[in-house]
């Protein structure tokens, strides 16, 4: 037989995922002699044996990875042979067995492994934390190496325990004993823990309204006096992998409207998490995509449709429903819109508590608006003392906050509209390895940055919106701890072209120091070389590396790169970027744009029409400035009052007036062609959002009428023109005189008040509808002029599921396909994955 042995290295998401003791177990397999260590790149294994039995094992390693792993490239190489054995048998003696050992890892190499993202629990803890007669019965912090969490207690790489927030809790013998056994599937799980030695629970009970509380309970009564609490209509901080939620009886409208009071958040959906399928069966209905998502590992909240009403609970494997009826959730909880944000338990703790708890629970994100999550219990009393009733904290330190994730099925595809826990850190693998770190630092609103290294690509997970200096200050915290993390310097940065923007400034002062570092070394190490009394050893040049450059990428050409990056693509396609806002090359605010691109450069085909935004960021809030500086580009003033639109009727004519007068002077008044806005307009024209609570109502608003208007048979299409196409501009004029026709129509009938309010919603249903079909029928229509291109849309309006649907089956009509992200968000969160793609080719 001929003896053979290999080093083999392995990248990827491959440690505290149990891929050493897969490796032990497999070696052992195969009878091979050897060890396998993690380090700062990723596996290392030394293997030996059989040359047909070492083969098998290298094959095998792709084959039968871990559940949580990702192999991003595995290597090997042929090295010299250590053991003498030749063969092994099943007859030989125990003192001829190969030997297989796992080595201590090893940190004094880069580190340019992958940090795995938290994951929910997996079924063999729950049923340890089910079973009386195991050391983890009700034990809130069960994990194993198929669960738990990672990225949020991670400090420094190679992943081990003396590197993460588990440090402080020494492992009681049998938690060591599982800990060192590599059969055992809690080997190596870094925040492995049992009652005796890990983290507890806390219940915190505010009533007393004590300026430093302390807890009135501990471990599992604390859970008891959580769901008790919640039983009783109260409002509970609970602490999580990421951080805090805000929870309380989702079918409870009155804690729901205390909640919102409290909080001051009028009508923003709030998620709700249920105890199981069973349960979520009896409020939302869903495909089956939709399902496989909500019941991923991953748990990310996903939107489903509501149910009309609930009589009935769906309970065991046949799905009969029993005599037990189940209360609606709350109106208030999603008020005015179709769906309903739903995630599943994710921790032991949330399933601890939902044995307690027999309803659906609110879980929103704690937080002051603006502001970061929050992660430890001094911050919720002092900053949410006033909004909740109580707290359940728990004793081991959030090391990186994270938020939920948040997903839906829209257009056939899984889209990601917050990359978050059990998807981010986002990791993969690039085309190319980079000789030096990029850095791409995002935008401005639902803000990710992502990083470039060695031969892997990195996306943060969701930061938020960099409007206010908390904001800002959390941004850097999480930079700082990725660069900590994987010991990056970067040396190109990618911004925006937003000159106002906090990334923007952020990447200027960044390369500007680097500069003005580089040139005072330069300095100091000239004068040095000049000094009579420097010796010169050598002749090298020890001066400052190359300062770090600055590379800026349009809004929408990031737009359309980002989706581009998710596809591995280089080539030119033809862009649609819909959204918001986004500067534009020519200083004018973007967002309607059609553009042939590729990873470099961008030419605009295509955009719509621009008009005003009467007073700026102002009209965002209130769109019936939008709507009138739209109809301006039209119709006279008079007109337009002559309407009687009800976006008016309840706005006194002194403030009609005054905005006139800010349109005529074009003062704070910026042209746009953004879509978004335009989507804004429209909702304001059907009376649908007078002011805006939360960014994409509008949107939502116009989309519940659009599904109504599906389901509505009654509902017969008002023959409504569509949008002009010519030269470069798209034109909605058409589309929007229809519309109000339709509705001056409507409103001037003599018809008794009743069958006037029914035609006015007839009238409305059938506009949202026409709304998207007509933006489907004009994408296409463009598409159809440049077939030799493959066709992208990007952007926050494509997040519209009515849109994507239509879209998706426009195209499909015609046998064509367009491209968009499933795993990058559309919206601004993958702003920074088309910085980073552009980036890597400089």
């Amino acid at each position: 037989m001929v003896q053979i042995r290999q080093l083999i290295h392995i990248t990827g998401i491959v440690q505290g995922v149990g891929f050493r003791p897969f490796i032990y177990k497999l070696a052992k397999q195969y009878q091979l002699s050897g060890y396998v260590l993690n380090n700062g790149d990723g596996v290392s294994i030394e293997v030996e044996g059989e040359e047909r039995q070492v083969t098998a094992f290298y094959n095998d390693i792709t084959l039968q990875a871990p559940p949580l792993s990702r192999i991003d490239s595995i290597t090997a190489q042929a090295i010299a042979v250590v053991d003498a054995l030749t063969s092994i048998s099943e007859n030989d003696s125990p003192e001829h067995t190969p030997k297989f050992i796992i080595t201590e890892s090893d940190s004094s190499q880069s580190t340019t492994v992958c940090v795995s993202p938290d994951q929910g629990i997996c079924p063999a803890c729950l049923d340890d934390i089910n079973d009386p007669t195991n050391r983890h019965y009700r034990y809130p912090f069960t994990n194993c190496t198929h669960c738990g969490p990672r990225y949020t207690l991670i400090k420094q790489l190679p992943y081990d325990r003396k590197q993460t927030s588990m440090a402080a809790f020494a492992m009681c013998p049998d938690c060591e004993a599982a800990y060192t056994n590599p059969e055992d599937r809690r080997y190596h799980a870094q925040p492995v823990s049992c009652p005796k030695c890990g983290p507890w629970v806390s219940f915190y009970d505010l009533a007393c309204k004590a300026e430093q509380p302390e807890p009135v309970a501990d471990h599992y009564a604390a859970i008891e006096a959580t769901a008790a609490a919640l039983n009783a209509g109260k409002i509970i901080a609970v602490k999580g992998l990421g951080g805090f939620h805000l929870m309380c009886d989702a079918t409870n409208q009155q804690a729901v409207a205390q909640l919102r009071l409290r909080k001051q958040r009028q009508r923003k959906p709030l998620a709700v998490m249920m105890k199981d399928t069973h349960q979520a069966q009896c409020y939302i209905e869903g495909s089956q995509q939709e399902w496989a998502l909500l019941g991923s590992q991953q748990r990310p909240i996903t939107l489903f449709r509501k149910k009309a009403s609930c009589s009935g609970y769906v309970s065991g494997a046949d799905l009969t429903i029993t005599a037990r009826t189940r209360a609606d959730i709350a109106d208030n909880v999603a008020p005015n819109i179709p769906y309903l944000g739903v995630m599943l338990p994710y921790t032991p703790l949330h399933y601890l508590l939902f044995d307690l708890v027999d309803v659906p629970l609110v879980a929103t994100s704690a937080n002051i608006s603006g502001f970061p999550i929050i992660a430890n219990s001094d911050d919720i009393f002092r900053q949410l003392g006033h909004v909740v009733d109580g707290v359940l904290d728990h004793n081991r330190e959030i090391v990186h906050c994270c938020d939920d994730s948040l997903v839906q099925v829209a257009g056939g595809r899984r889209q990601t509209l917050r990359l978050a826990r059990g998807y981010a850190p986002y990791t993969f693998s690039l085309p190319h390895k980079l000789t030096h770190p990029v850095l791409a630092v995002g935008g401005q609103q639902k803000v990710t940055f992502g990083l470039g290294f060695a031969g892997q690509g990195i996306i943060s997970p969701h930061v938020g919106d960099m409007f206010g200096l908390d904001m800002q200050q959390h941004y850097q915290q999480m930079l700082n701890g990725f660069t900590h993390i994987y010991h990056v310097k970067p040396q190109t940065i990618v911004c925006d072209k937003h000159p106002n923007y906090m990334t923007t400034e952020w990447a200027q002062d960044y390369v500007e120091g680097s500069v003005q570092s580089c040139l005072q070394k330069n300095g100091q190490e000239a004068a040095q070389e000049n000094s009579p009394d420097s010796i010169r050893t050598n002749n090298h040049d020890t001066r400052c590396e190359k300062p770090a450059q600055l590379l800026q990428l349009q809004h929408h050409h990031a737009h359309i790169v980002a989706v581009m990056a998710e596809h591995q693509m280089r080539e030119t396609v033809l862009g649609f970027a819909f959204d918001g806002t986004g500067l534009g090359d020519d200083h004018q605010i973007w967002g309607g744009e059609v553009l042939l691109a590729d990873h470099q450069t961008a030419k605009r085909l295509y955009h719509l029409k621009p008009f005003r935004l009467i007073g700026g960021e102002r009209a965002i809030k209130e769109p019936a400035r939008i709507l009138l500086g739209l109809l301006l580009e039209y119709y006279s003033f008079e007109q337009i009052k002559a309407f009687q639109l009800d976006a008016f009727t309840c706005m006194p004519n002194s403030k009609l007036d005054n905005l006139y007068r800010l349109w005529l002077t074009e003062q704070s008044s910026p042209y746009t062609t953004s879509m978004g806005r335009l989507v804004d307009a429209f909702a304001s024209l059907l009376g649908l959002v007078e002011r805006v609570d939360y960014e994409g109502e509008c949107g939502m608003r116009l989309e519940a009428l659009a599904i109504q208007a599906e389901a509505n048979e009654a509902v017969e299409p008002l023959p409504i023109p569509m949008f002009f196409v010519e030269n470069d501009v798209i034109d909605p004029q058409p589309l929007l005189a229809g519309v109000i026709d339709n509705l001056i129509t409507s409103a001037t009938q003599s018809d008794s008040s009743n069958f006037m309010a029914q035609r006015d919603l007839a009238v409305k249903l059938n506009a949202a509808n026409q709304f998207f079909t007509t933006l489907v029928e004009m994408i296409y229509t463009i598409s159809a002029k440049h077939p030799e291109y493959p066709v992208v849309v990007s952007g926050g309006v494509f997040q519209n599921r009515v849109l994507m649907d239509r879209l998706d089956a426009r195209f499909t009509s015609e046998a064509r396909s367009f491209l968009t992200s499933e795993i990058i968000p559309l919206n601004d969160g993958g702003i920074a994955m088309g910085q980073l793609w552009h980036g890597l080719w400089q």
